[in-house]
């Protein structure tokens, strides 16, 4: 088992003010005392044995650290005595391949602290916390709040690669319509984005 605290991420937030960060997780329960406060663990690339010890701390259901761990979940959302727990994916688009890129997070919500899971760094992290510290008052309306600007990061990303996608279908009409004829590169591009809106769709329509 590697060293959980090397890949973990820590915030505590008191009364809607960040006053802590990268502590060490044997710290999140000493936090948690204060009745004020909420804790943001961000573990990525765990193990079962690894998220255990969280689950532990927070009383976290086996189940849920069991999907958590073993990674391509359907985006859902389930609730469990004392948490809930939900599955979703950023993605992107890349313009040169054509492939959408998609990053899985898992998250435990409980009253006080919210827990997220990724299996590796596809899933972007730096863009949530950049969304919470962009919009400061989120944290004062407790731990909904920043759940909503994960999400709310997440659907944008689902926005920006729908964009994307018809902005390079777009490109490809004007292959079609080349004066050189360029069959293969547009049956080769049409490939790749039709297999890229599939995933997309595979992706989006369970966060309804």
């Amino acid at each position: 088992m590697r060293n959980t605290q090397e890949m973990a991420r820590t915030r505590c937030y008191r009364d809607g003010v960040l006053t802590d960060n990268d502590f060490s997780l044997d710290d999140v329960s000493e936090h948690l005392k204060d009745e004020s406060a909420m804790v943001w663990v961000d573990l990525c690339g765990p193990d079962l044995e690894d998220l255990q010890l969280v689950a532990d701390e927070l009383g976290l259901h086996t189940l849920a650290v069991e999907d958590a761990t073993s990674g391509r979940q359907r985006p859902k959302f389930n609730r469990y005595r004392g948490h809930d727990f939900l599955t979703v994916y950023a993605v992107h688009l890349d313009v040169r391949t054509g492939e959408l890129v998609t990053g899985e997070v898992a998250a435990f919500v409980t009253r006080s602290a919210l827990v997220t899971v990724r299996k590796d760094d596809q899933f972007p992290i730096d863009g949530v916390l950049t969304r919470w510290d962009d919009n400061p008052d989120l944290a004062t309306y407790g731990i909904g709040a920043l759940v909503y600007g994960l999400l709310d990061f997440v659907v944008d990303g689902h926005f920006d690669a729908v964009q994307s996608l018809d902005d390079q279908i777009e490109q490809l009409e004007d292959l079609l319509f080349d004066d050189r004829p360029r069959d293969k590169d547009v049956q080769r591009r049409s490939f790749e984005l039709r297999k890229s809106l599939v995933h997309l769709r595979r992706v989006v329509l369970p966060m309804r």
